[in-house]
């Protein structure tokens, strides 16, 4: 840390105050480590996207509304507020009536940020005074309004009854501290008494003289007992040498809890799943979750919060509830697969919630897609920026999409225009694919065609399956180097495919399980040729490896090839069969240690429809009896199974139409560049095929 503060200089800090935001900003960066920020979902917003989300909330820089960032880091949006507030002075100087001295008082009242980091804390307040310095001549004393807090579970979120206890319950790292409910319910007050409390812990004062210099104060004091165990509680840590810090951690604590509501709240809020959170902070939010409706699921996928489930979800129910005047608008950047995804993103779809008596709504105002593109520094995110606006009335489909399509990454530094000058925009619209569920997956695609698109979305009379998933391919995937007399193969394995590297090795084994190997590169629109072939060592009935006594007695060549793969049965490492992190979580020690996945009797079918799930479209073909074998697809393909080449020909026209491929990508988010999951197939109104029926016999033969 030392090096790293010695390379910045403090006097630059005399240079413009943008310049000096960039230097605290690579400080901060440097501070607090890339691979840490990510974990806890920190993301640096680039000041072009921070621009884009004011732009589309519609703020001018009116300073007698209030903006609030409840995850403000280190201090973008709060930036950017500030300017546009100087920005409209200097455009209203002669006509708003009041001078620079109330300008700053207007700012410091109606532009407040809450982080849970420290560091970031810190460097947001510093760019908050960098921000409003050529002010400062204008003002005495003043406090930033940047505090260290959590915006979505506060301090009257971790007590229960809260009507029935006269103190509020803080968790801290040193153990829950119980704040007495008669001196936060005015923020001087609270700053008073956290004042107090310093002092006469500096000063080493009694509890009793500290409970009587409080008197003297004016503070209410009459739960006397709560106030000396506080006391008394902080006395102990500073015995133990753990600072003097908590006096004002208590005073920014309860800032959500006095800063009234806002007219606009902006951010970037964390991008953290749901089961990546700390067990006893997940616990502890757990009833928010509840209370907002956004756990839609039972069984084991709603105790996990649905797999997915994103903290940027419960951030902007919580801040358009507990911060948001009615009327006002929120903009946040967060993940697109809120609005595409099936299951996870069901609960946050609903865009309402109910409240004393009262149900409010999200109506969306925008959505500005940028998925397609990256925009924050290393790291790969779906990233959306969405404005709603609260309201007490419901609101109607569809509602306005954008989709921003350009080049793979936009750099941090260019201004907003330079951004937009490298992207192209369309404008669509959205609304839920299913019309009879308001929270199912969004379809967005251009207005005129939405009425079409709906007439092709429906329930589907065919199912897809995902290809064979082996979690080593390494060691399955095989080429052919020779065929022996006798039918035994030559093989090497491709030993440096896919994220886990193994040893090159050559091996002769029996041919019964080595079939075509079928990969997503490998299908091409009406034209599938595979590249390689993969030892299918599962039971497609038992769904488990062939026992190993079969394999023994009938195949002994190939068990002993994978055999050398196996690993320590009592230790099982990454790059070993029994360490694949697939065979650990779905089969036990006792099952075959080559046992596979997303292997059944379908994978055995004579005919399939086949396209790779990575694609930007939909690239369709038939597979079957022209080949020796049957091909096998890999678990980057999805296909349809089939008794029949008709069957197979007619699925296949219909899903390479430009309709299907139109609805499939309206609807499905995909992920890693691909829109073709097996999931696509079960949203399309595929009818059942008929031999007898001239249309569908039309399609077969194309």
């Amino acid at each position: 840390m030392v090096r790293t503060l010695d390379q910045y200089d403090p006097t630059t800090l005399s240079v413009e105050p943008a310049e000096s935001r960039d230097l605290l900003k690579q400080l901060y960066q440097h501070l607090f480590p890339k691979s840490v920020r990510h974990d806890l979902g920190e993301y640096y917003t680039p000041d072009w996207l921070a621009e884009l989300v004011l732009n589309e909330l519609g703020y001018d820089g009116d300073p007698d509304k209030r903006l609030l960032d409840p995850a403000c880091g280190s201090g973008t949006f709060l930036v950017m507020t500030i300017n546009r507030i100087k920005g409209w002075f200097n455009e209203h100087r002669h006509e708003c009536g009041f001078g620079e001295d109330e300008l700053l008082q207007k700012i410091l009242s109606n532009v407040i940020g809450f982080d849970l980091n420290p560091l970031a804390v810190m460097a947001a307040r510093t760019n908050y005074l960098l921000a409003i310095r050529d002010l400062l001549l204008h003002a005495g004393e003043i406090e930033l309004p940047v505090y260290l807090c959590d915006s979505v579970m506060t301090p009257k979120d971790y007590t229960t009854d809260i009507a029935k206890f006269p103190y509020l319950r803080l968790n801290t790292a040193v153990g829950a501290f119980s704040v007495p409910k008669e001196i936060i319910e005015d923020r001087t007050v609270l700053g008073k008494y956290a004042d107090i409390l310093e002092s006469c812990l500096r000063d080493g004062y009694s509890a009793q003289e500290f409970l009587e210099r409080c008197e003297a104060e004016a503070i209410p004091s009459e739960k006397k007992g709560l106030h000396k165990n506080l006391y008394g509680h902080l006395q102990k840590l500073d015995a133990d040498n753990q600072n003097r810090i908590w006096a004002w951690i208590i005073k920014n604590a309860f800032a959500p809890l006095f800063i009234g509501k806002v007219d606009y709240v902006a951010g970037n809020p964390p991008w953290v799943n749901w089961e990546s959170l700390p067990e006893d902070y997940r616990n502890g939010m757990k009833p928010l979750w509840q209370e907002y409706g956004l756990f839609t699921l039972s069984g084991s996928a709603g105790r996990l919060g649905g797999g997915k489930k994103d903290l940027s979800m419960l951030f902007v129910y919580s801040a358009v509830d507990n911060y948001l005047n009615d009327g006002g608008r929120l903009g946040f950047v967060i993940t697109q697969s809120v609005f595409k995804t099936q299951g996870a993103g069901d609960g946050f779809r609903q865009l309402r919630f109910n409240k004393d008596g009262k149900t409010f709504y999200l109506k969306p105002v925008q959505v500005e897609d940028l998925s397609a593109m990256q925009v924050f520094e290393g790291a790969t995110n779906r990233t959306a920026v969405f404005v709603c606006e609260k309201r007490s009335r419901a609101f109607s489909y569809p509602v306005s999409y954008s989709v921003w399509r350009g080049p793979s990454r936009i750099a941090q530094d260019v201004s907003l225009a330079e951004a937009r000058s490298l992207v192209s925009v369309s404008k669509l619209g959205a609304l839920p694919v299913d019309p009879n569920k308001a929270t199912s997956p969004w379809l967005t695609a251009p207005k005129r065609a939405l009425a079409g698109i709906q007439k092709v979305i429906g329930q589907s009379d065919y199912q897809a399956y995902a290809g064979c998933c082996t979690w080593l391919n390494a060691v399955y995937w095989i080429r052919i180097l020779d065929t022996r007399a006798n039918g035994e193969l030559l093989v090497e394995n491709l030993h440096d495919v896919g994220k886990i590297k193994v040893a090159a090795v050559q091996a002769v084994i029996e041919p019964d399980l080595v079939y075509p190997l079928l990969r997503g590169r490998d299908v091409q629109r009406w034209h599938a040729e595979p590249s390689a072939h993969i030892i299918l060592a599962q039971d497609p009935e038992t769904r488990k490896g062939i026992p190993e006594s079969e394999m023994k007695r009938r195949l002994p060549k190939t068990f002993a090839y994978l055999k050398q793969f196996e690993g320590d049965p009592k230790k099982p490492v990454r790059g070993t069969l029994r360490g694949r992190s697939g065979y650990r979580q779905y089969f036990k020690p006792t099952d075959p240690f080559y046992s596979m996945y997303n292997v059944g009797p379908y994978t055995m079918a004579k005919w399939k429809v086949v396209w790779p799930w990575i694609s930007a479209g939909m690239r369709v073909s038939v597979v079957g009896s022209s080949e020796l074998r049957l091909c096998i697809p890999e678990h980057n393909a999805s296909f349809c199974a089939f008794k029949t080449d008709s069957e197979a020909y007619f699925v296949c026209a219909l899903l390479s139409s430009a309709a299907a491929d139109l609805s499939i990508r309206s609807f499905y988010s995909g992920g890693g560049g691909g829109i073709a999951s097996p999931d696509v197939v079960k949203s399309l109104r595929l009818p059942p095929f008929n031999p007898k029926d001239k249309q569908h016999n039309m399609l077969v033969a194309l």
